[in-house]
């Protein structure tokens, strides 16, 4: 199974550069497709790390992608002509369970700051 994504979600999660037209949704879509999970904001550096040797192997091409020259004035340009070379949508499949740690995200965020200064709104 697979699903099409905006070339800017798949590369703001393979590069760690923000260019997709949707902002940070494009990011949390992907991640959370790939996963079968919803993933959390503290989740996502890390299973960032794991996602993107995936898109990789599923696009080699995207590792020829470098954006660290993009700056916040020039991100959308340097899309544009992204999009022109090799389209605005591409396919992505799920990880598997094998490409992914699946860690609850309450117990993550408590590796990461002190249990009393977490507050869960219900």
């Amino acid at each position: 199974m697979h699903k099409e994504f905006h070339i800017g979600d798949v590369l703001s999660v393979t590069t760690g550069i923000l260019v997709s037209p949707r902002l940070i949704a494009g990011v949390y879509d992907v991640l959370n497709y790939m996963t079968g999970e919803s993933v959390y904001t503290h989740q996502i550096p890390r299973i960032s790390q794991e996602a993107g040797p995936v898109l990789i192997r599923q696009h080699p091409w995207l590792a020829e992608i470098d954006l660290s020259d993009v700056i916040p004035d020039s991100w959308r340009e340097r899309l544009d002509t992204i999009i022109a070379e090799h389209g605005e949508m591409i396919t992505v499949e799920p990880m598997t369970d094998n490409e992914h740690e699946r860690i609850d995200p309450l117990s993550e965020l408590a590796e990461k700051v002190h249990p009393d200064k977490i507050v869960i709104v219900q």
